[in-house]
């Protein structure tokens, strides 16, 4: 799991694959003893279509940002996703980002997911 910052009010985690990038983004707040809380604010997708619908080979970053008060314009977040994964040599240009706003509706458990039932 990797975890860095994209600017002093945001940081993801990240799973890293031979083509694809996969995790969470998150505001964090910080306090003067040098901790920090950090709340979940988007998931992303970063993956290489084996089909593309131009020319060259590209990554595509899928941004999925929370209805959230702390959750910044999807465009500006999923620029500054772009801006980190290219800076941290885990994607390169060509990439197509997409923003998009998400609320989950709703969730159920399948077998044993809580570890008290």
């Amino acid at each position: 799991m990797n975890r860095f910052d994209l600017n002093e009010n945001f940081s993801a985690d990240c799973l890293v694959a031979e083509n694809t990038r996969i995790g969470e983004l998150y505001h964090v707040s910080r306090n003067s003893f040098g901790g920090s809380t950090l709340t979940p604010i988007a998931y992303f997708f970063v993956w290489r279509p084996e089909f593309t619908e131009g020319f060259n080979k590209y990554w595509r970053v899928d941004c999925f940002v929370r209805k959230n008060k702390l959750s910044p314009d999807p465009l500006e977040l999923g620029g500054l996703l772009v801006e980190s994964l290219v800076q941290k040599g885990l994607c390169s240009e060509p990439i197509w980002m997409s923003a998009h706003l998400s609320n989950e509706i709703n969730g159920k458990a399948y077998g044993e997911v809580f570890s008290d039932d």
